[in-house]
């Protein structure tokens, strides 16, 4: 540990040297998780970009992957290459963080289990925006934690390229991009496909995704049509049960999506969209679809409606709707039906016996005003549930800019989340569900200082939340089978830093360098009973990121992330929990360019570590994966 944290302080002092002169200036970004357009460096909000020179250069071909490295985020992934991993954000779960594809929500009613099952290939995307902290009064329900905004290529010129790829545990990947633009008329369409044996038994995979868009522009706005469509089938070797390693699951997910943006005036614009989105999931917890017993198998399908029609005036003034009706036909979930239904995929002998839905209407404003060095932000939402009733979600965002790079902050934000239908109702021999459960609401605060310059984006924040009714599955002595329960008050705090330089000239040929770290504390503890999701967090994550040039067509990228989780995890009852065990793990990709073709190789796990994201899963050892990239 003295080693890296000299290493550190050698870096900071050896970069520090030369920053002021050899840095490059930083674009200009803009943020577009919010409701109101601004630059990053004028958000009164920790707000992070990982932008599409990272997407490149990191050692990742995944959402997941490259979502490992950002800035208290957290990701535990429970197989190799995007296969299934659960996404959280400031010590919260993966139910609490809302994900969006181009502004559009493609959280699943089921489960965060599913958040990333996302039909968009990873070469498609442009960039992708971290909110850290909660968004309700933006995003309405699901934006309890943070937000995850994935922003896909906008094609200005047609062009295409090809992915080849190969690795261990005869791992193959192929991925095909390519975009038309004439006139006024822009397409766009990625495919690719990855299959794998595994790193051991029942951990192999086979999956791909499409998404094909098209954008038709004219003088005062665009309508844009897109279609995306993904598979999954993997094994899930023990992934919900220690001593289970004949899991499998096969997913699958359909959405459509029509964006209609007007310019009224100089003043006057709006943003609509209207979107359904399918998902099928099949899950066998114990080879059960190869025996007469596939009755056990667990088969589910959720529909998702959702139109939203949002208005902005000279860009300090938005306000609008939103329409989300959310269904779900299970043989296990709901309640039951009248007459059972064909199950409608793959496992036709199967039936549909239960079913529930719920539809939430939500109105919102927000607005800004600017005095001098000032700006504020005061908004809120508005939100009735079928079930769950009237709720609003207010909050503020205010800033002080010191100077021109520089600007500190302070937000407070009202958040709430409504239980998924898996929490509510199912009951099976991972978990019961509560169908009285009652939504989780939190306070955020946040206190903030950010600093652009030369090249240098710094941001340091402050957060506390508390929440009431906070949603936990929990394992109590002599109980079985986990329960789902509304825990009592919880308060979280920490701190997060974050710093990135990009460089022009320096002796080392170093490009680009970055360091995050965060620290969470909780006030509760696993006293008497076992947390699967309000105490199973982040105590501590660091990741550094590095990316040299040596020669003008060859790349090397190095990244390191260490992490320190708090929570306990079990084999079974006659077992003592076990703490978890912290561990650091290396990434490396070195990558040449030769005119239009790009070869790359990646090193993940690169020091070998055995490590456990989730107790008894145990995470893939040292991989290696070439690909060869041709474009055109």
């Amino acid at each position: 540990m003295k080693f890296y944290i000299f290493l550190t302080i050698y870096f900071f002092t050896y970069l520090n040297i030369f920053a002021q002169k050899d840095t490059v200036q930083l674009e200009v970004v803009t943020v577009s998780a919010t409701l109101l357009r601004n630059e990053i460096k004028n958000t009164a909000r920790n707000i992070s970009i990982i932008d599409r020179k990272t997407l490149e250069s990191a050692p990742v071909k995944t959402l997941d992957g490259i979502l490992q490295y950002a800035l208290n985020v957290d990701v535990r992934s429970r197989s190799a290459f995007g296969v299934q991993a659960d996404i959280s954000i400031r010590g919260g779960h993966y139910d609490q963080t809302l994900i969006l594809l181009d502004g559009v929500k493609v959280n699943d009613p089921q489960t965060g289990h599913h958040a990333l099952n996302l039909p968009v290939p990873f070469s498609m995307i442009e960039k992708i925006e971290v909110l850290q902290g909660g968004a309700s009064r933006v995003f309405g329900p699901s934006a309890f934690s943070g937000v995850i905004n994935i922003i896909t290529k906008k094609p200005a010129k047609s062009e295409g390229e090809i992915q080849l790829g190969a690795g261990q545990f005869h791992t193959w990947q192929s991925a095909l991009y390519g975009t038309w633009v004439k006139d006024k008329w822009n397409v766009g369409a990625g495919l690719d496909l990855v299959k794998s044996e595994g790193f051991q038994a029942a951990t192999d995979y086979k999956k791909h995704s499409l998404n094909v868009n098209a954008e038709r522009s004219w003088t005062k706005g665009t309508i844009q049509l897109l279609y995306g469509q993904m598979s999954n089938d993997f094994g899930a070797s023990n992934f919900y049960h220690p001593k289970f390693f004949n899991q499998y699951e096969e997913v699958s997910s359909h959405l459509a999506n029509l964006a209609w943006k007007q310019r009224y005036s100089d003043k006057w614009q709006s943003t609509f969209l209207a979107n359904y989105r399918l998902h099928y999931d099949m899950f066998d917890f114990d080879n059960y679809r190869n025996t007469d017993k596939i009755n056990l198998l667990n088969v589910h399908r959720s529909d998702v409606w959702d139109i939203e029609w949002k208005f902005n005036y000279k860009n300090h003034t938005a306000f609008g709707l939103e329409w989300r009706k959310e269904g779900i036909l299970s043989n296990r979930i709901g309640d039951p039906l009248d007459q059972p239904r064909k199950e409608a995929k793959d496992w036709s002998d199967l039936t549909y016996t239960h079913q529930k839905s719920r539809d939430n209407l939500s109105l919102f404003f927000e607005r800004k005003f600017v005095w001098q060095n000032f700006n504020l932000n005061v908004g809120t939402l508005g939100s009735y549930n079928s079930k769950f009733g009237f709720s609003l979600f207010p909050g503020l965002d205010l800033g002080y800019a010191l100077d021109n790079t520089s600007r500190i902050y302070y937000t407070v934000n009202r958040s709430l989340r409504f239980p998924t239908f898996t929490e509510l109702y199912l009951k099976n021999n991972t978990v019961t569900g509560d169908p009285n459960l009652l939504p989780e609401k939190a306070w955020t605060q946040e206190l903030g200082f950010k600093k652009q310059s030369h090249g240098s984006l710094s941001q340091v924040s402050l957060f506390y939340t508390h929440t009431e009714d906070a949603i936990d599955k929990v394992k109590r002595p002599g109980i079985t089978v986990p329960l789902m329960e509304n825990m009592d008050y919880l308060n979280r705090w920490g701190i997060e830093l974050a710093q990135k330089w990009n460089f022009s000239k320096n002796p080392i040929r170093l490009k680009q360098f970055s360091l995050n770290y965060a620290w969470i504390h909780a006030d509760k503890k696993e006293e008497g009973y076992q947390s699967f999701y309000t105490l199973n967090y982040l105590k501590h994550k660091a990741t550094l990121g590095t990316l040299f040039e040596p020669l003008p067509s060859w790349n090397l990228s190095l990244w390191y992330t260490f992490k320190d989780r708090a929570g306990q995890y079990s084999w079974d009852d006659a077992s003592a929990p076990i703490d978890y065990a912290s561990f650091g793990l290396l990434d490396f990709r070195t990558s040449y360019k030769i005119q239009k073709f790009e070869i790359r190789l990646d090193l993940n796990n690169l020091l070998n570590k055995e490590y456990f994201e989730y107790g008894f899963v145990k995470q893939p050892p040292r991989t290696i994966t070439g690909t060869i990239v041709y474009g055109f």
